[in-house]
């Protein structure tokens, strides 16, 4: 399976019960780092977003530009849950 990479956007929120981030994907999948990055720049006119890494349908790593931001493996799962990839992944694999 080769990588694709696709933007991951981040809002922070906050309100008298707490705070948090928010994670959302348009999960438009590029071939290369490159086109995700400029897909990115599109979507936020700035440098303001990550890209993440998927191989085999799974969330493998999430960067901010090429270098890795350092996430576990739990909050990589709780990323791609959020932005709707492992449903997808696991869609996939149901159908085969």
């Amino acid at each position: 399976m080769s990588k694709s990479y696709i933007v991951i956007l981040q809002y922070l929120w906050c309100n008298e019960t707490g705070g948090g981030i928010e994670y959302t994907s348009d999960c438009i999948k590029f071939d290369k780092r490159d086109m995700a990055i400029k897909h990115g720049f599109k979507l936020r006119e700035s440098d303001d977003f990550n890209i993440g890494v998927i191989d085999g349908g799974k969330l493998i790593s999430f960067d901010w530009m090429d270098k890795p931001v350092g996430e576990s493996e739990d909050t990589l799962a709780q990323i791609a849950e959020l932005i709707g990839l492992e449903d997808a992944a696991e869609l996939r694999e149901g159908a085969k």
